[in-house]
């Protein structure tokens, strides 16, 4: 018969001890083992607690209604002169001399170039000689002719007292109207010749170019020597006037406009204030918009240039002015906001973030106009949008 296995009497004693609520003395190894179990106990007890986040703070605006707004389009034009003409002389003739140079400020009037004259002077003396000539053969048959009329006065007197025949009278009154047409025939002779010295003067002033208006010269395409023929370009000439400005806008944005407005305009980094000075009445073949003629109070913008016209209308429309950095980039091409959730029952942990699905319909400068799920009061995050996601806790930022 098998018995129970014999204990140890080393371990009895620390049994015994146990067993009566006395320690038993298991020696050092076991002493050290169970301290550093306690003190890994303790330490793992006391560990710090994470910290509270706290919600983040963001800058916010209210959702304000809005029925009616206005928006404003830049419209593209050109500066242009009021008048600018390319000048050059009726007549030919061999170019003498250009008396200005390109940039030349020149006032009405000027003499700008001249055409060799020569010719033209020398045609004037010979003309001039010929309506002496022909002036002096008028006085000459006048003077005939007072002598044939008192020739015939006195034949008259002397036929009524039978002293002369009929016919000797009849003579001298047929004399007498015969030097009557030489004298109507002298004095269109002189008429004639006078004509064709007005004519010299006519091309003699022709053959001087001068200037039409007060302006710049713009261009100067010919110099001296050059034979020209009537109408070839030689000098073009920029008004000084104010300038104006030529810009194409849309048939139903032209109908608003009226004569004596005066809208904003923006040349380069300058910036003014346009009056319209006319609406041209047909639309441009190749755009299709109506010309905008705007009267510039400048002189000294570059005839050329671009120019932007800011014209503002009253649009009827219902949804929300943001700023444009509240809106969000949503999936299918859709746009979004964020606005605050309604707040919890401690405000210090912040309110959730909430979507709201938008649709822009006008932007303008740094702001949107937008409709959607937006509700009026909504607390919408301004900026910062990229910080926060739907369900984070937010604050509004003092």
């Amino acid at each position: 018969m098998n018995s129970a296995p014999a204990t140890s009497p080393a371990l009895l004693s620390p049994l015994r001890r146990i067993r009566w609520g006395r320690p038993a003395a298991w020696g050092p190894p076991i002493a050290i083992a169970a301290a550093a179990g306690l003190a890994i106990t303790v330490a793992v007890s006391r560990q710090p607690r994470p910290p509270v986040q706290r919600p983040l703070p963001v800058a916010v605006v209210t959702a304000q209604p809005v029925s009616r707004y206005l928006t404003s389009r830049d419209y593209t034009g050109e500066v242009v002169a009021g008048r600018r003409s390319s000048l050059g002389f009726e007549l030919p003739g061999s170019l003498e001399r250009v008396l200005v140079e390109e940039g030349d400020r020149v006032v009405v009037g000027q003499p700008l170039a001249h055409l060799d004259r020569r010719r033209l002077r020398a045609q004037r003396q010979q003309s001039l000689a010929q309506r002496d000539v022909a002036v002096a053969a008028v006085e000459e048959v006048r003077q005939q002719l007072i002598l044939a009329e008192l020739q015939r006065d006195r034949r008259r007197q002397l036929h009524a007292q039978g002293a002369i025949s009929r016919e000797d009278l009849d003579q001298q009154i047929h004399g007498s109207a015969a030097l009557r047409s030489r004298l109507v025939q002298a004095e269109a002779q002189v008429e004639e010749a006078e004509a064709r010295l007005r004519q010299i003067d006519v091309d003699l002033a022709r053959s001087v170019l001068v200037a039409p208006f007060d302006g710049t010269v713009g261009r100067r395409l010919l110099d001296e020597g050059v034979v020209v023929s009537g109408g070839q370009a030689l000098i073009t000439l920029v008004e000084a006037a104010p300038l104006e400005l030529r810009v194409g806008v849309p048939p139903d944005a032209a109908r608003g406009l009226r004569p004596g407005q005066r809208h904003p305009v923006r040349v380069g980094d300058r910036r003014l204030l346009a009056t319209v000075s006319a609406l041209l009445p047909e639309l441009d073949a190749g755009s299709r918009t109506a010309t905008v003629v705007l009267r510039l109070p400048s002189e000294d913008l570059p005839v050329g240039a671009t120019a932007r016209l800011s014209l503002r209308r009253s649009e009827t429309g219902a949804g929300f002015w943001l700023p444009t950095t509240a809106l969000v980039a949503a999936e299918r091409g859709l746009w979004s906001v964020y606005v605050l959730g309604p707040a919890g029952p401690a405000p210090e942990q912040g309110r959730p973030v909430v979507r709201r699905l938008v649709e822009p319909l006008h932007s303008e400068g740094d702001r949107s106009l937008v409709r959607g799920t937006l509700r009026p009061g909504d607390r919408v995050i301004a900026a910062g949008t990229h910080r926060v996601v739907p369900g984070v806790r937010v604050t509004e930022a003092p």
